[in-house]
């Protein structure tokens, strides 16, 4: 079978909307053979530069002139935007280490008070005489007495023969949800200006790529996406771990609900489908994707009305 290349060579004119296709079929083999993907079968695709003029200078109708010209466009939008995705790849990959990271330090504090939390409550007998009647918490955790002559004195004994609970080291402290709830703003931005708004470009642009390659009639294409899904695992094993989370926090009463309430408010649980665009902006695209005439003029409008929030 012929290749579209062999096809046009042999032509006495030359289709512009063909010799468009010819270069982007072109684009495609050498991108694969850069990213080791080909194994150069697709030699056949390649125009030299010879070939090119030949074939440029027989289109001699402007309307095919111009569709030759929308295709050249194409080509240098995606050299581009492809750039650019990576870059917003990138940017959201930080938000949601960030994101990780600051919900991460405040797991631990919270598990390694879980963890002194049922440990039994350790006091001296004087202590023990003198406390006021145990709480709920005190009653699960019981009790561990120890001597007045508690050999560590005075590390772990106060001047009135009380026990020194042990405590959590003073940088994970800094690091607790109730110290969180002050850093909400800066947090939140990593969710929304890195991580959120470079997901809605990446895959704003991945779904452009899906809708050339389907109005140009060439799946591979596709191959000039940049790859989004490493990430949604990422994002949606921090879910996860944010659920898990809640099983984790320490306290009781009004101490356990507020930070509850500050887990909930600042690690939302993101959902990851709302990031890819929505259906409406899709359609819209397609059907401006009719005029070939925009590869010109409009590529970069059509990624900003993909990456548009849908309706609620």
């Amino acid at each position: 079978m012929k290749t579209l290349l062999e096809e046009i060579i042999n032509d006495s004119t030359v289709s512009g909307e063909k010799l468009g296709l010819c270069l982007i079929c072109n684009d495609i083999e050498l991108y694969k053979r850069q990213k080791g993907m080909s194994n150069n079968s697709g030699s056949e695709n390649i125009i030299n530069q010879e070939q090119l003029d030949e074939l440029v200078s027989r289109i001699s109708d402007v309307e095919e002139a111009e569709k030759l010209e929308c295709f050249v466009q194409l080509q240098s939008f995606v050299q581009r935007a492809q750039a650019m995705a990576f870059a917003y790849n990138q940017q959201a990959w930080n938000g949601c280490s960030r994101l990780l990271m600051y919900m991460a330090q405040a797991q631990q504090v919270e598990h390694a008070r879980k963890l002194i939390e049922n440990l039994p409550i350790i006091m001296t007998e004087t202590q023990y005489l003198e406390m006021p009647p145990p709480g709920a918490l005190a009653k699960q955790r019981g009790f561990a007495l120890i001597s007045n002559e508690f050999p560590c004195r005075p590390k772990c004994l106060t001047v009135e023969d009380y026990f020194i609970q042990p405590e959590i080291d003073c940088f994970q402290e800094m690091m607790c949800l109730e110290n969180i709830e002050a850093m909400k703003e800066k947090i939140c931005s990593f969710r929304t200006e890195l991580l959120e708004n470079g997901m809605r470009r990446n895959l704003a642009y991945n779904e452009l790529c899906r809708l050339i390659a389907e109005r140009i009639g060439l799946d591979e294409f596709n191959v000039f996406s940049v790859d989004a899904e490493q990430l949604i695992e990422q994002i949606n094993e921090m879910n996860e771990k944010r659920i898990a989370f809640s099983d984790e926090i320490a306290g009781e009463g009004d101490e356990f609900s507020n930070k509850k309430r500050i887990l909930e408010d600042v690690f939302e649980i993101i959902d990851t489908d709302a990031f890819f665009p929505c259906a409406e902006n899709v359609e819209k695209v397609r059907c401006l994707l009719d005029d070939i005439g925009i590869f010109r003029t409009s590529l970069d409008a059509l990624v900003d009305i993909l990456a548009e929030k849908g309706d609620a």
